[in-house]
């Protein structure tokens, strides 16, 4: 429902999708629409002794599928089919689990022996093959399609099925078809108005749609109707969050909590929306205490590595991190991973495999454009400058430069420069700095007013000409004092350097009166500055001298 990156790496993975299991009406599928997979499991569990129990066998196996226990899955629909040679539903399970380990063949060979005698006559069965296609892990547009084609037959045969036309709304919507989309989750609610989880699927919708107002309703009706409906709480939640109400949001979700099953998995997301409301030492607390009994939690683990980072504790970051990199499955390593994994070496000053890790974060989405930055940092922390430089080219790819890229272009430029001059190869150098002063010039060029872009020219100027011989800084430098002599106290440090240089540079140029001019000043911003008192000293010596 969102591109949010925060929102991907932690709330749609904390915690599965309400798992279509079984048909409308009945009280293991409120449970399952209320996320209370162990009263689910209770209610299914107690079903397994009647005549007709392949439902019962199904909606265990896709409980179990949906929060990842494949293993435990795959028993309930062997048993399911053991109990029923016919079980068309539960071999429906086995296709699921089939798609899940990424294993085409063996999935529809499922699907056709669930499709074969009455089995392409259930629409329940047609529904559920449907569902499997559109759900699966990794599902590609023709996927999609397969899933639609099944769940149009499965309204052909029952043309009053909510759940199918739910399903067949999340299909539409992954294909961004929101009309379509919309139109089948109003068919759903036309056929029960009373279904509270249409009312959630539109308001999801409207929600990726920005129109924010339309999916509060949305949220509130499912609320309406069932008040304990949890994941109406959750997703409102998220809404307020992306609505920048973040106290709301809070509140709101905290009710999800309270409705939700007291599970490691709602605690998880629980833990997952503190953290997206930077509430990052509560966060912690939440994912250590699932931990507690889930120690290879995915997620919880990644959180935990991420709070360090955020709350300022690199090294704890990098022990956290480093742990979940080596217990995870790399196939469920998220470009987030490596992004934070990257940044935690950083502030380790481990700068190469910094690199190593945000390249491949950017590798899995270029899009990032905050990550650039960073990894450019890493490059000049390197001494890769070059490479440093041409980040921020890749980085043009997907956004125009900022000022604040120009800065740290700039800044890098300053860096390489800074090396050379040390290494007393002055004209090299001399060529990073007058780089360094284009870079900056691009800030001065598009805002002629912002004191800092000048402070930053004056300084690249003056790494140019190390004995101020020339005063190459010195229109920067007054034209820095010029925009920042409004606001002394905020500027204050900076004003000094720039008072500095020139009482300096009209020193060597034997003008007192404008030498002393300037150090006054500097008395002023600093009455204890040792570098001004010493001289005007000599200021007034050479004036006695004459």
């Amino acid at each position: 429902m969102t591109k949010n990156w925060k929102y991907i790496a932690l709330m749609a993975a904390a915690f599965p999708a309400t798992a279509a299991v079984a048909q409308t009406g009945d009280a293991g599928r409120r449970a399952v629409d209320l996320e209370r997979y162990e009263e689910a499991k209770s209610i299914y569990k107690r079903q397994l002794g009647d005549r007709n129990s392949d439902n019962a066998y199904f909606a265990l196996g896709d409980i179990y599928l949906k929060t990842g226990k494949t293993d435990s899955a795959a028993y309930y629909f062997n048993q399911g089919i053991a109990n029923n040679k016919r079980s068309y539903i539960n071999q429906v399970g086995l296709g699921k689990i089939a798609l899940e380990q990424g294993n085409r063949a063996q999935a529809e060979k499922a699907f056709n022996e669930a499709l074969s005698g009455r089995g392409k006559k259930d629409a329940y069965v047609l529904a559920m093959v449907g569902d499997a296609y559109v759900n699966a892990p990794n599902a590609t547009e023709a996927d999609i399609n397969k899933g639609i084609a099944y769940l149009k037959q499965a309204l052909e045969r029952d043309k009053n099925n909510a759940l199918a036309n739910v399903i067949l709304g999340d299909a539409y919507l992954k294909l961004k078809k929101g009309g379509e989309a919309m139109s089948s989750y109003d068919r759903a609610i036309q056929l029960d108005d009373k279904y509270a989880t249409a009312y959630l699927r539109r308001g999801q919708l409207y929600t990726s749609s920005r129109n924010y107002n339309e999916a509060e309703e949305a949220f509130k009706k499912a609320i309406e109707i069932d008040p304990n409906f949890a994941p109406a709480y959750s997703d409102l939640g998220e809404l307020y969050y992306f609505a920048g109400q973040y106290d709301q949001a809070l509140s709101t979700f905290q009710k999800y909590v309270d409705m939700a099953e007291n599970t490691p998995e709602t605690r998880a997301k629980y833990a997952s929306f503190l953290f997206l409301t930077k509430n990052y030492e509560k966060a912690l607390q939440e994912a250590e205490a699932v931990l507690q009994t889930q120690p290879d939690n995915t997620v919880m683990n990644r959180l935990r590595a991420y709070s360090y980072m955020e709350l300022g504790q690199p090294e704890k970051a990098l022990q956290a991190i480093e742990s979940y990199m080596q217990k995870v499955d790399p196939s469920k390593l998220i470009a987030e991973d490596y992004e934070y994994y990257g940044r935690i070496l950083n502030k380790n000053n481990q700068p190469a495999k910094a690199i190593e890790n945000m390249e491949k974060a950017l590798q899995m989405n270029d899009a990032n454009v905050e990550l650039y930055a960073e990894l450019a940092n890493a490059y000049a922390k390197n001494n890769q400058y070059d490479k440093a430089i041409q980040v921020y080219e890749r980085k043009r790819k997907n956004v125009e430069p900022s000022n604040a890229d120009y800065y740290y272009m700039g800044n890098i430029y300053m860096m390489a420069g800074e090396e050379k001059a040390a290494a007393k190869d002055t004209q090299v150098a001399n060529e990073f700095f007058q780089k360094a002063d284009s870079t900056y010039g691009k800030v001065t060029e598009t805002n002629p007013t912002y004191a800092y872009g000048h402070l930053w020219r004056a300084r690249a100027k003056a790494s140019q000409d190390p004995e101020t011989e020339q005063g190459l800084a010195r229109p920067h430098y007054e034209e820095f004092i010029k925009i920042a002599g409004e606001d002394k106290e905020k500027y204050k440090r900076d004003l000094i350097e720039a008072n500095s240089y020139l009482g300096y540079y009209y020193y060597l140029k034997g003008e007192r009166d404008n030498a002393t001019k300037y150090w006054q000043e500097v008395k002023v911003l600093d009455p204890a500055n040792p570098q001004a008192d010493a001289a005007l000293n000599e200021i007034g010596k050479s004036a006695k001298k004459k």
